[in-house]
């Protein structure tokens, strides 16, 4: 997909793509987000997500851990695995502690960071600043 650029004197717009099978989780989230200034896409599931991803190659997103019919983990792999997406950065929203063979699943999965849901949003914000700095986007 060809990059956007934003005419002279404007800053391209982070699009971060929200995949969550709560409608309550995407709408706060992706609430806040828009407040901060990034452009906000949304998805239902894993497979949504990824279809997503492909189409419309997000500078980030943030991926809900348990949903059914692809859960964050599998969908996070897949998009690791295929060409036009293994870039993105995935940061992995859960609503418990990671167990220890999951975070190492989610660290060999290529995943940039996780954050527990009920986590203080500014704590999120400090996460997705600094995958964005570190991804240099």
């Amino acid at each position: 997909m060809d990059e956007v650029i934003p005419p002279a004197g404007e800053t391209k717009k982070v699009h971060i793509l929200i995949v969550d099978d709560d409608p309550v989780m995407r709408q706060l989230f992706g609430g806040k987000l828009v407040i901060l200034g990034y452009e906000v896409i949304y998805a239902n599931d894993g497979n949504e997500g990824r279809e997503v991803a492909r189409r419309l190659h997000p500078d980030l997103i943030l991926m809900d851990e348990r949903m059914p019919i692809m859960d964050g983990l599998e969908a996070s792999g897949r998009l690791k695995e295929e060409e036009q997406t293994k870039d993105i950065p995935i940061i992995l929203f859960t609503n418990e502690d990671l167990s220890i063979e999951a975070q190492k699943m989610a660290k060999d999965i290529g995943i940039d960071d996780y954050i527990h849901k009920s986590s203080d949003f500014s704590k999120l914000k400090d996460i997705i600043a600094r995958v964005l700095e570190k991804n240099k986007i």
